[in-house]
């Protein structure tokens, strides 16, 4: 056990090494993987930040029925019964015009203004939820309440943010999509880096082989130095999406604010930031490993 601890913690300090020998080198190659990590990473903290907001915005079913001026109070009754019976509606829930009138008037800008009117100018409403929120079904629902007496006016307004949902979804499978691109991109590059790390230490590796060394202590200290490179690459990534998000979040925070919200854009939480490092780490040791077993298994000249 000791001997196998000593030959890992020997091939990690010549990786060491190597990175310090080439700083210039090493720099690159991290930054490079680093910039590729960054732009998954980046992408899913953005829509990760449109999905709270979304989360925050009913998103319910909701179909507003906005009356004639002149509809009575036994007209309202009457459309009120025929409402019930309709296929599809959960909760039928009555908006007198004297209580929306009320209701604007507790606005504070609209309170003078609205003091001046003689006469009430809103209608009656009713705030319908529909039991089933199939496209096909609503648009039925909706012409058959439109088609009622009395009824000047029917408004679904929850489309948008049934968009705004989807398009969170997609944004995750694009996400997804892009990583797993940058992912290969991250293995070719630091197989790349290994591949010309091996050339250079060509001889060295020759006479290694000739006085018996396994190609197992060969590979393990690039393995070492691929996987050294992705866990500097993941740390880069982590701090460019914090420091990117913590740059734009006071902004975004000012500009929600003045809309009557209090959300802030959340940074790379500490298990996302654990993953991702672990993944660049990872990936890093994987592009090594490939490029190594491909020299080792080439042909002697």
């Amino acid at each position: 056990m000791n001997a196998w601890l000593t030959t890992h913690i020997q091939a990690c300090e010549r990786a060491l090494r190597r990175l310090r020998a080439q700083p210039l080198g090493s720099l690159l190659s991290v930054l490079v993987i680093g910039i590729a990590i960054t732009l998954p990473l980046g992408l899913y903290t953005l829509f990760a930040n449109v999905a709270a907001v979304a989360s925050r915005v009913n998103t319910d079913p909701n179909i507003n029925v906005y009356l004639a001026l002149n509809a009575s109070d036994v007209e309202v009754r009457e459309l009120e019964k025929r409402l019930r019976q309709l296929a599809n509606i959960s909760r039928v829930q009555f908006v007198s015009r004297e209580s929306a009138l009320a209701d604007m008037k507790r606005v504070a800008n609209l309170a003078d203004l609205l003091a001046g009117l003689e006469s009430n100018p809103l209608p009656h409403a009713f705030t319908l939820r529909p039991s089933s929120a199939d496209p096909a079904l609503l648009a039925t629902l909706r012409s058959e309440i439109a088609a009622l007496p009395k009824v000047e006016h029917v408004v679904m307004d929850f489309a948008w943010a049934q968009k705004l949902k989807r398009f969170a979804t997609f944004a995750e499978r694009l996400v997804l999509l892009l990583g797993i691109i940058l992912a290969a991109t991250v293995v070719f590059v630091t197989g790349n880096t290994i591949r010309l790390q091996m050339l250079t230490q060509k001889d060295e590796i020759e006479v290694s082989q000739l006085i018996g060394a396994t190609r197992r202590f060969i590979r393990r200290p690039f393995l070492y130095f691929g996987a050294l490179q992705g866990l500097l690459a993941g740390g880069v990534a982590v701090a460019a999406v914090s420091a990117v998000t913590l740059w734009a979040g006071n902004e975004v925070q000012a500009l929600m604010v003045s809309y009557g919200s209090d959300y802030a854009l959340n940074s790379p939480s500490p298990a996302l930031a654990l993953v991702v490092i672990a993944l660049s780490t990872l990936l890093g040791w994987s592009g090594s490993f490939i490029s190594v077993s491909m020299y080792l298994r080439r042909p002697a000249n």
